[in-house]
């Protein structure tokens, strides 16, 4: 079970790159994100995730790359309850960093990274809604309960029922 996220800032220089190719790159480079965020949101998953390459990856283990389409990889490896998005890059520049680094042992004590909880989704599946994240600045607001909205709202709630 994946409790945290490590991102290393040389992670973020490559997206930088990334990014920097053109259009493809950028597209590449927002499907890494959405598949970071899905990991940080605790999707179990893995189609929910994001597309796997066909062959997995095999050279490091625990590790997984995803194909962000247009030629680009992420690779990710998890070690304990820490998954580390360790490398972004083009298909060639993936399998030559696999290489070099046959023997990776990620390690989360670096200060310079980035380190984000994974969320728990909410417990109730019916309502497919994930939970809310407060922090000490944000007011916690309790629900209002449908009866006040059907009053501060009542022009709006009688008009779509005639329309």
């Amino acid at each position: 079970m994946i409790r945290s996220v490590y991102r290393d800032p040389r992670f973020d220089k490559q997206m930088e790159t990334i990014c920097k190719v053109g259009k493809k790159g950028m597209i590449a480079a927002k499907e890494a994100d959405e598949i970071i965020n899905r990991l940080i949101w605790g999707c179990d998953s893995t189609t929910e995730i994001g597309v796997m390459t066909k062959n997995g990856e095999h050279r490091i283990k625990k590790c997984t790359k995803y194909d962000l389409g247009c030629g680009y990889r992420l690779i990710t490896v998890l070690s304990e309850e820490c998954l580390f998005v360790t490398y972004i890059g083009t298909h060639d520049e993936c399998n030559l960093w696999l290489e070099k680094n046959k023997f990776l042992q990620p390690r989360a004590d670096k200060p310079r990274g980035k380190v984000f909880m994974v969320q728990k989704p909410a417990g109730d599946k019916l309502s497919g809604k994930r939970q809310e994240v407060f922090t000490e600045d944000e007011p916690f607001l309790q629900p209002i309960e449908e009866r006040y909205l059907r009053k501060i709202f009542s022009g709006l709630f009688s008009r779509s029922l005639d329309g």
